[in-house]
This record gives C-alpha cells, sequence and structure tokens, in this order.
C-alpha cells in the first residue's frame, strides 16, 4: 500500500464518523420539526454557534430555524463532498 493511500485511510477515519453524525442530526431534526408542523419555537439538536468576528470569546447560539436551514445542510453537504473525493481516491478513480 502507498504511503497517500495511508493519509487517504487516516482522511476516512476522520471524515466519516463527522459525516455520519451530521447525517444522523439532520435527519433526526427532519423527523422532529416535521412531527411538529416546523415549528421552530422549540430547540432540537446540539448546540450551533454562529463564528465570532468581534475579537472577543463571546460565540452567538443559532436559532433552531438557522440551525435547520444552514448549518444542518451545509455540514451535510461538506462532510459529504469531502468523503465521496476520499473513497475515489481510494478507488483509484482520481
Amino acid at each position: 500500500m502507498s504511503e497517500d493511500r495511508i493519509q487517504l485511510w487516516i482522511a476516512l477515519c476522520i471524515v466519516g464518523p463527522f459525516c455520519a453524525y451530521y447525517w444522523y442530526w439532520f435527519i433526526r431534526s427532519i423527523i422532529f420539526y416535521s412531527r411538529n408542523g416546523f415549528n421552530f419555537t422549540e430547540d432540537f439538536g446540539p448546540e450551533a454557534h454562529w463564528a465570532d468576528r468581534g475579537g472577543d470569546d463571546d460565540c452567538v447560539l443559532m436559532k433552531p430555524k438557522e440551525k435547520f436551514f444552514i448549518a444542518g445542510p451545509s455540514f451535510v453537504v461538506v462532510t459529504s463532498v469531502m468523503l465521496i473525493f476520499i473513497i475515489l481516491g481510494l478507488a483509484g478513480t482520481i
């Protein structure tokens, strides 16, 4: 096994669980909010924060609607695309 394959296996072991974690919480939040009639007054799932660019240590929590429409799909898409490229690299396609 060549050295670049070892790096891809390590990347797979790191990115794979993150991808599964974000897919899990995104699917659970779809089920939760669809059963509640998409009422975003109740927060569900892990906390998500907006990045703080002001220099102090206070991060702003995302609202449930922002987590559902922005953070969830973004993390799912980014980790899934990374995982696809890693798997294609391991398969020798790329």
